[in-house]
């Protein structure tokens, strides 16, 4: 407001010299006795041309005024740019919105996996499918990274040629982390070249107002020699005794130091063009550092808008784990901004620090089931070993049976092997009674001869082996499922590995996005700053040049009184 007012007072000032009526010089002829015709028409010439000099410093002022209206055009146009690259950056992140959207489906899938084994294989065909996309987007992203930094470079090779020899390589990293490597590498070094053009360019601005004080010192002591000069030929003027001859040589000391007062009036011109192309070189810089201030902040926005499908896609997997921590947490609302950059990097941090509590969490509970399927995996463990100890124990039985058959009475040995096979299936967990066939034995065991009595051991010997063999296939079935959960339980691990990795390289690249938009802040306010001093440069200068019109028309004034 207080330069505003400054520049409006000084356009009424300079509309009041604009419109100042020329001074009418009433010149009294002298008698002839003193002055000759000739030295009156000299008199005359030198004061038309000193009205030439006095309409020339006001043009010259005017041509500042018009200078300084278009530097304030100049800083509209640059805010309204400024605004426009924030809409800009705002529709960014709406398509980041999009991409995190399907990076949630992904996740919440993978989380799916552990309800059984018929969805786990539908998932991991599904996992598939995503890998092949993730793998195309990483691609898509490592080339707009490459194009993004090549046109970045192409913009700023007036400076210094970065596409000579391609990105710079690591050898620590490949694939998409050599190629955002390569892109942070070639921004930090643009950045740099940068940061020395503007020091370069702090230094000539420095340099120059230098020279701008001491001219203007200089001006000043010409000023005063002249006011001395002045004050001079008035005490000569007042001496009405001398003779015509100290009149000449005064004006013609007059003329010599109205020459020299011209040629300082050129050389101040020629400093006020000196200052017009330094100003625009400013504003070109300036214009060069808006459009690096519009590329980080929509990166900015982007990086939100993944923070927060993220953050939603964890909610997801949370509420799959467990569904009373997905009731408690509130639905994330890290919405990006249109101008707030400082907002927008406070609403990053704490949609990362979310996410980070969630991925805990989130880990917390894999690592239950995980755990919980393991000893689910070892009590089949011994559930195997201890059918195959009964295996054993049902075979050593049976050979004992059949070895003491010849030994001892063969229905009192017939029901000893029902009860000691009773026992055996009952051990295995097989509620099996041989109460029918001891029933008959006790009813007709005098009429049972011998040979059907051996059947019936042989018969019960083939149902054991048929329950034994059963029991293997179960076993063996128990195995491959065993097989089949310390898959699953790899899979899950190698899921958990991947998404760890993915929220640390997340939460690098808010750290570098942060460091970017605080450079690039810092940047912008620097050259704010120097166009509000280059301002302040032209106000003096008009003032200056003011004083200067107020100066030559008082000179001018004086001059014609003496001469009356």
């Amino acid at each position: 407001m207080s330069v505003a007012a400054g520049d409006e007072e000084q356009d009424a000032v300079l509309s009041d010299v604009e419109e100042d009526d020329p001074v009418s010089i009433n010149i009294q002829s002298p008698a002839p006795e003193d002055v000759s015709i000739g030295k009156v028409r000299e008199l005359l010439a030198e004061l038309d041309r000193e009205r030439k000099e006095r309409e020339a410093a006001e043009k010259a002022k005017s041509e500042l005024q018009v200078s300084f209206n278009r530097l304030k055009a100049l800083a509209h146009d640059a805010i309204r740019k400024r605004d426009e690259s924030s809409k800009q950056r705002d529709e960014a992140l709406r398509e980041k919105e999009e991409a995190l959207k399907s990076v949630e489906r992904v996740s919440s899938e993978l989380t799916e996996a552990a309800k059984g084994k018929d969805e786990m294989l539908k998932q991991l065909e599904e996992m598939t499918r995503s890998k092949d996309s993730s793998r195309s987007e990483i691609e898509t992203a490592a080339s707009m990274l490459v194009s993004g930094i090549e046109k970045i470079s192409g913009k700023v090779s007036n400076f210094k040629n970065f596409m000579a020899g391609g990105l710079p390589r690591s050898q620590k990293y490949t694939g998409l982390p050599a190629v955002a490597y390569g892109v942070i590498k070639r921004t930090n070094e643009i950045v740099e070249e940068l940061l020395r053009q503007i020091e370069l360019t702090t230094k000539s601005r420095n340099e120059t107002r230098e020279l701008m004080e001491q001219r203007n010192y200089e001006i000043a002591i010409e000023v005063s020699q002249l006011e001395a000069t002045i004050s001079g030929l008035r005490e000569e003027v007042s001496r009405k005794s001398l003779e015509i001859e100290k009149l000449e040589k005064s004006i013609g000391e007059n003329d010599e130091k109205l020459g020299e007062w011209q040629e300082k009036q050129m050389a101040l011109e020629n400093e006020e063009l000196g200052l017009r192309n330094l100003i625009s070189e400013q504003d070109e810089k300036l214009r060069s550092m808006e459009t690096k201030m519009s590329v980080q902040r929509s990166l900015l926005i982007e990086q939100l808008n993944y923070v927060t499908k993220v953050h939603r896609e964890i909610s997801n997997v949370v509420k799959v784990v467990d569904a009373s921590k997905y009731s408690e947490l509130s639905e994330s609302m890290f919405m990006a901004k249109e101008t707030d950059a400082e907002e927008n990097i406070k609403a990053s941090l704490a949609g990362m620090e979310s996410i980070y509590e969630l991925s805990q969490f989130v880990v917390e509970k894999t690592r239950e089931l995980i755990e919980e399927r393991n000893r689910e995996v070892r009590s089949r463990n011994e559930m195997v070993s201890q059918l195959v100890k009964e295996k054993e124990q049902i075979g050593s039985l049976l050979r004992s049976a059949l070895s003491r058959r010849t030994s001892a009475d063969l229905s009192s040995k017939t029901n000893e092997l029902f009860k000691v096979a009773e026992n055996g299936l009952k051990a295995a967990g097989i509620d099996y009674k041989f109460s029918n066939h001891l029933g008959e034995g006790k009813v007709n065991k005098e009429t049972i001869s011998v040979d059907a009595e051996e059947d019936e051991v042989y018969a019960l010997a083939g149902a054991l082996e048929n329950i034994i063999k059963q029991s293997q296939v179960e076993i063996i079935e128990l195995k491959h499922s065993l097989d089949d959960l310390r898959a699953e339980s790899n899979a899950l691990k190698q899921q958990v590995e991947t998404q760890k990795e993915e929220l640390n390289h997340w939460r690098q690249r808010v750290d570098e996005l942060e460091e970017k938009e605080r450079v690039a802040n810092a940047n912008v306010e620097a050259l704010m700053l120097d166009i509000a001093a280059a301002e302040e440069e032209i106000t003096r200068w008009k003032v200056a040049a003011q004083q200067e019109a107020d100066a030559g028309k008082a000179v001018e004034e004086d001059y014609s009184r003496q001469v009356k």
